[in-house]
């Protein structure tokens, strides 16, 4: 018995000594860590974002800028599920949010009925729940922090569009990262360094705003804060001041395009109305053009029409816009495909396929390149004379090619062949072009297009902007298709029908025209500038190709020839009167057919016309080049006509005149 209760006590005391040591353990070695676990679950890191930079026009302009806004972020506390279902509820009902958004903000890996779910980030994470809080929101936020914990209003950058919509294809938009993955720079960004974007910062998108992402982007302060147990900043502990991130001076001008873009809106009004006559467009409702200088590319203006505002991006966007709105007016229309806009249709997924969409066919406006062409590969001479009688049988089994309204010009040489716009000269030319090159086996369509992309068509422009489309060469499609022949596509292409560039191609064509044969970057940055002022980098003019191989001789007819278009007997002829120095210009008007479905039966082809034009400006001493393009707006003189002379006038205006009176 008596050494019964000795192992007893000794094990007794044993227990006790390892429970003392084990205590004394926790305390002196491993105490130190299990501190700073401690402090480390009430303080905090805070990302402060970095205003993104301002965006000007070229005379400094603010264009885009930003706007201090309240957010309500949330840290996440030790609270029970029950309590922060019951704090979504409430934060919901002052916001004007649902509770079932306000929890998946929160992202605390329940939802609101209770049940769990996965986590989207780390538990710690500073989560965005809403942005743009007003000033009555904030009081009662900071008012009643119990009944809101982990809740806490910061100030956070917006950016800021003007109301006036200008150029917002061009510039772009944000969005936040977490909105933004599906775009190729972020979808890398995010798998290569996660961490790298905080989810709820702004990022461009589109336009300017994405091509200058990295340069606009600033670099992101942080506070270090301590928080209570409900979550609640009670101390700020230290701070880092963001970096606003450097800002953009553009080429394109402020007044040129603002009047630019209220002009070609009320042109295209009266384009629709019946004071037009039997020239009347009822389905003109889409407009796209580019003014862009002659020696520098610098782009002055970039129209892209029916706009938007693209303040529509900031919180949450409605699925009517998404839906109704963005098809039509999201994308630039002066770099890429956009549809017509068919709003108001009864049926818009079957009225969009009966018109034709942003790059179309470019009508007669190629006719000087194909003269350049025919030229230099000496087919003709600057001289060489053609009797036009109204139509040109080039193959026994296909339709003649006609004038327009089968009008015979008589005798032409390739200057007055540009300016009567004869159809029947330039398939003349195309087809002999065609004999010389080896026929069906030859390799006209190859040397077409070599010289289609000397002059920027059918290729990369090389404007800083993203998703440009290179356009299509429709008669290269007809042979490998079978559609058509070799003759066939090359007479075709002569004039115009069977090549479908951008508008900021056209723009970038006519000013290498212009500029015998250099062909010039568009750019739409000057330069950019750091939070002070300071310039970080000037954007310099880049050649990207020049046209030696061909005779000044040959530039010389068709500059004569555009010439002539814009004077007595030109198409162009009722145009450009209000200016103090002549215009080289190309009116065209191209013919598309659109197929007709009833359901998935082909009923019939309709044809439409559209308007294009190009022009360079003074005729003799070439400043600035601008394109046009109407989707059926008709004849080129009266649908793209007017907004490329608008343009050219407020380009003397704002440039030409100021600088001549200094």
């Amino acid at each position: 018995m008596y050494t019964r209760l000795h192992v007893l006590w000794l094990a007794i005391f044993l227990l006790f000594a390892v429970l003392i040591l084990r205590l004394s353990v926790v305390q002196l070695v491993d105490g130190e860590e299990y501190l700073k676990k401690a402090e480390e679950n009430n303080i905090k890191k805070i990302p402060t974002v970095a205003p993104r930079g301002i965006i000007y026009d070229r005379k400094g302009k603010e264009l885009v800028t930003n706007e201090p806004i309240f957010t309500a972020m949330y840290i996440e506390t030790n609270h029970s599920d029950d309590v922060k279902i019951e704090m979504a509820k409430n934060l919901a009902e002052l916001l004007d949010m649902e509770a079932a958004d306000v929890l998946e903000a929160m992202d605390v890996g329940v939802n609101l009925d209770g049940q769990k779910v996965e986590p989207k980030q780390p538990r710690y994470t500073l989560k965005k729940i809403k942005a743009g809080l007003t000033e009555e929101q904030v009081a009662k936020i900071r008012e009643r922090p119990e009944k809101f914990p982990g809740v806490n209003v910061v100030y956070e950058p917006k950016r800021l569009y003007r109301d006036d919509t200008f150029a917002v294809q061009t510039i772009g938009y944000v969005r936040s990262f977490s909105g933004s993955q599906q775009l190729d720079k972020y979808k890398e960004i995010e798998e290569k360094n996660p961490d790298e974007y905080l989810d709820w910062e702004q990022v461009g998108n589109d336009g300017i705003e994405y091509a200058y992402q990295d340069e606009l982007r600033g670099k992101h302060g942080s506070k270090l804060v301590r928080v209570d147990a409900q979550g609640r900043i009670v101390e700020e502990l230290e701070n880092e001041n963001p970096e606003i991130g450097h800002s953009l001076y553009l080429n394109l001008d402020e007044t040129i395009q603002l009047e630019g873009e209220k002009f070609v809106e009320s042109h295209l009004r009266k384009l629709r109305s019946w004071e037009m006559g039997r020239y009347r467009a009822p389905h003109a409702k889409n407009a796209y053009a580019v003014m862009m200088e002659v020696d520098t590319g610098k782009v002055r203006a970039m129209i892209s029409y029916p706009d938007y505002d693209p303040n529509v991006w900031q919180g949450k966007i409605s699925e009517k816009f998404l839906e109704e709105e963005i098809k039509y007016v999201g994308k630039n229309g002066t770099i890429t495909s956009v549809p017509p806009d068919v709003r108001g249709s009864s049926n818009p997924d079957v009225e969009i396929n009966r018109h034709p969409w942003s790059i179309l066919p470019m009508g007669s406006t190629y006719k000087p390149l194909n003269i350049l062409m025919m030229l230099n590969e000496g087919i003709i001479g600057p001289y060489t004379g053609f009797n036009d009688r109204g139509a040109y049988h080039y193959a026994r089994s296909t339709n003649p090619v006609r004038n327009d309204n089968s009008h015979a010009y008589g005798y032409l040489n390739p200057r007055t062949a540009l300016m009567k716009s004869s159809n029947v000269y330039m398939a003349w030319t195309g087809h002999q072009f065609y004999r010389r090159t080896g026929g069906e086996d030859g390799d006209a369509l190859d040397i077409l297009s070599k010289y289609n992309q000397q002059f920027g068509l059918f290729t990369s422009t090389g404007v800083d902007l993203p998703g440009e489309s290179k356009g299509n060469e429709d008669y290269i499609d007809m042979v490998e298709n079978g559609s058509n022949s070799v003759l066939g596509a090359t007479v075709l292409a002569s004039f115009g029908q069977a090549q479908r560039p951008t508008a900021l191609q056209l723009a970038q064509f006519a000013a290498t025209i212009a500029n015998d044969g250099v062909r010039m970057q568009p750019q739409l940055v000057d330069k950019i500038v750091d939070s002070e002022g300071n310039v970080v980098q000037e954007i310099e003019p880049k050649v990207m190709s020049k046209a030696d191989d061909i005779k000044q001789e040959y530039f010389d007819v068709v500059q004569d020839g555009m010439e002539l278009v814009t004077s007595s007997g030109g198409t162009a002829r009722s145009l450009f009167r209000n200016l103090p120095h002549k215009v080289a210009a190309k009116t065209g008007t191209s013919e598309q057919d659109i197929p007709i479905y009833d359901g998935d039966r082909f009923v019939r082809l309709k044809r439409v016309e559209n308007s294009v034009m190009v022009a360079y400006y003074p005729a003799d001493d070439p400043k600035v080049a601008v394109a046009a393009v109407v989707p059926e707006g008709g004849y080129g003189s009266r649908g793209a006509g007017p907004i490329v002379e608008k343009l050219l006038e407020l380009y003397q205006r704002e440039f030409m005149d100021k600088k001549e009176s200094v």
